[in-house]
């Protein structure tokens, strides 16, 4: 099994996190919460070509998606880095 392929990780995503607002119906089970992204920073692991060493820019935005069953939740993130 030598050959068999596997992943490697290409960057490493850290966020800080502001408060969350849940914004959804959950009488209607849509339920929505939204996270402020305030800061982070983004960098490619050693030897990955192109380099990157980015820093958060502005704030972004996290839209949390909850099934109506609480079983699974979609993210759905929005940011800037430069």
């Amino acid at each position: 099994m030598s050959d068999y392929p596997s992943l490697q990780p290409a960057m490493t995503l850290h966020v800080e996190l502001g408060g969350v607002t849940p914004v959804g119906s959950h009488s209607r089970g849509t339920a929505l919460d939204i996270a402020a992204m305030t800061g982070g920073s983004l960098k490619s692991e050693p030897g990955l070509s192109p380099t990157l060493d980015c820093e958060w820019s502005g704030q972004g935005e996290d839209y949390i998606h909850r099934d109506p069953d609480g079983k699974r939740m979609r993210l759905d993130a929005h940011a800037a880095v430069r």
